[in-house]
């Protein structure tokens, strides 16, 4: 029996060494993680654009009326960083547009590019359009492009006019229709505002309008 007992012993002490030499390998981690560059989207005045009081004399009663274009600039800027980026326009008054209501401005707006101006009680106000101008980055003049979606082609957009998300707007620095990668860039938003027809609204008192748009950063 002792012997037995001995075996067993010496057979467990024997397992027990194998097992603490039994470690032949180790795994090497390397971590990190790659960002992109950070840009911050600015506008002038808190992007706000201001058309004042309106004379509802000057307002044609049967006829949609087109208001002065008005101008607010904004800046992109991602620091040290090159990246490719662009903007989506949403309305967010966009329940108030009035159908057709940029026919006033004949320049070949649709519906796509109507953004609404707000209600007063159940009358819709009016609408106004978003046009991108004079887009530079330092040392280079940017042409606008755009596609459907964040998934289809780009094309070209030379006449500047800005349509509703789900739109994408960006820029290139030369022929081919690619978003240019930068790292600061500037630009004009020009908006041509029209006010709906006199006898669509209540003009005995004042009628406030508020069209509000959010801009919205993507990274491409």
């Amino acid at each position: 029996m002792k012997k037995i007992v001995g075996l067993a012993l010496g057979i467990a002490c024997l397992a027990a060494a194998v097992g603490a030499q039994a470690t032949t390998v180790a795994e090497l981690k390397v971590l990190g993680t790659i960002k992109p560059a950070s840009c911050n989207l600015s506008m002038v005045g808190q992007g706000t654009v201001l058309y004042g009081d309106i004379s509802s004399s000057s307002l044609s009663q049967t006829a949609f009326t087109p208001l002065p274009e008005k101008n607010t600039s904004f800046t992109i800027n991602c620091g040290t960083g090159h990246t490719p980026f662009g903007l989506t326009f949403t309305d967010l008054q966009n329940s108030s547009t009035v159908p057709g209501i940029l026919s006033a401005l004949n320049q070949g707006h649709s519906d796509v590019h109507n953004f609404g101006l707000g209600t007063v009680g159940s009358n819709k106000t009016g609408g106004y359009a978003i046009t991108l101008k004079s887009l530079q980055s330092p040392g280079a003049t940017l042409s606008l492009i755009t596609r459907g979606s964040n998934t289809g082609g780009w094309l070209g957009a030379n006449d500047g006019k800005v349509a509703k998300w789900p739109n994408q707007y960006s820029w290139r620095t030369g022929t081919a229709l690619v978003p240019a990668s930068l790292s600061q860039m500037t630009g004009n938003i020009a908006v041509r505002a029209v006010i709906n027809k006199a006898q669509d609204l209540t003009l005995n008192r004042d009628i406030p309008f508020e069209g509000r748009a959010s801009l919205t950063l993507v990274y491409l």
